[in-house]
């Protein structure tokens, strides 16, 4: 598996402060977040005699989809899945794969999804970082658009012992950037917008959904090429919330 440290000499998150102290309850979404595409395999799977992908590379391409569904989404866009399918195309012709081949490939991914999640990578620290949460005595929840697999994923990676409520947008019928799907949430904990701290991938879904239920939440972006929004952006999920 590609193991980029998510470590870095510009620290992006904040010092401890005084509204720190309301938080009782942390939520994260599940795929780039929790778990990250498997993009070692994926690298095997696009390339082609006479054109190497290499994983590393296939990763950051994969910000121009999440460009492209961002600018997609908040100039109007209304059809999330739609919106997918030109975060896919736009991934994967910035990572050099011809138009002609997305299709192709696309069909690919959804086939090897189905039998057992892309997401499938869970990188160095985040169980620790969950275990230190939970033994803090934060309530922790998993607010994800997915496809009703997300608690088995859980279970399979060793994250379901830390979740105290796991949302999965097909279980519930109300995905992101819906507020719903987030009050859901935070009537299962039993807790208020802002009690709450929220950590997600892609700004138009999860971020905006998350600032629309009245919660604060962070940007995950590992690899810190998300330039195209001005929002406090984190690198791991160990940055979302602060311990004395």
């Amino acid at each position: 598996m590609t193991k980029s440290t998510h470590r870095s000499k510009k620290k992006t998150a904040e010092p401890h402060n005084a509204g720190d102290e309301k938080i009782k309850a942390l939520l994260f979404d599940f795929g780039g977040t929790l778990a990250f595409l498997d993009y070692d395999l994926l690298a095997q799977e696009f390339s082609r005699e006479g054109r190497k992908i290499d994983p590393l590379a296939l990763e950051h391409a994969e910000y121009v989809g999440r460009q492209k569904i961002d600018h997609l989404l908040m100039a109007g866009e209304k059809d999330v899945i739609h919106a997918y399918a030109h975060f896919f195309r736009a991934w994967l012709e910035a990572a050099g794969i011809p138009a002609e081949e997305v299709a192709e490939h696309g069909e690919r991914f959804g086939a090897i999804h189905r039998e057992a999640t892309l997401w499938r990578v869970v990188r160095p620290g985040t169980l620790e970082a969950l275990e230190r949460l939970k033994s803090a005595g934060y309530k922790l929840a998993i607010v994800s658009n997915a496809e009703g697999q997300v608690e088995a994923d859980t279970k399979r990676f060793g994250l379901a012992p830390f979740f105290d409520v796991i949302i999965d947008s097909h279980i519930v019928g109300v995905a992101k950037p819906d507020p719903r799907i987030f009050q859901i949430a935070l009537e299962r904990l039993g807790v208020a917008p802002d009690e709450v701290r929220f950590a997600g991938d892609i700004f138009s879904i999860d971020i905006l959904g998350a600032r629309a239920a009245g919660i604060e939440a962070r940007l995950i972006d590992q690899h810190e090429r998300y330039h195209w929004v001005d929002h406090h952006k984190i690198r791991h999920i160990e940055e979302l919330h602060p311990l004395k």
